[in-house]
């Protein structure tokens, strides 16, 4: 039916939801001795925003055994960009949680790659937290 529907149009009409092409699935884990590289596809900032967001989806695991300090890079076309996170943290391999999407932000002016949300773990230990009440809201007396 919507093929049918919108022949007449003078321009192509979006998927419907069917093609995502702000998700781009990882083709390899590199492992180095002073970084972990996740490998995009080919020219897969091409004709992208010069700001904004897109999602990663890391398909691979990170080799048991890899150093949690190394620091995360994403690369394509044999470029690599650091991967950061807030105050210009470096995020490492301690800090992701393991296979599934990442939101990532990129500002091509300044190539720049921040991981916004997906699995971060934090390396140290959380803030200690203020404890719960016993009294149950509402209770009758």
């Amino acid at each position: 039916m919507w093929p049918n529907f919108f022949t007449g149009f003078p321009f192509g009409f979006p998927g419907l939801g069917r093609v995502n092409y702000n998700t781009l699935p990882t083709v390899a884990v590199n492992v180095g001795t002073e970084n972990v590289t996740l490998e995009l596809p080919n020219h897969a900032f091409y004709g992208r925003n010069y700001v904004g967001g897109f999602y990663i989806s890391l398909r691979q695991d990170i080799p048991a055994g890899t150093t949690q300090t190394l620091p995360i890079l994403i690369g394509t076309n044999g470029d690599t960009r650091p991967l950061m996170a807030y105050n210009n943290e470096p995020v490492t391999v301690a800090n992701l949680a393991g296979q599934g999407i990442y939101e990532i932000h990129y500002n091509k002016y300044t190539n720049e790659l921040f991981l916004v949300n997906g699995g971060y773990r934090p390396t140290s230990a959380p803030a200690p937290t203020r404890a719960k009440e016993t009294a149950s809201f509402g209770a009758s007396k």
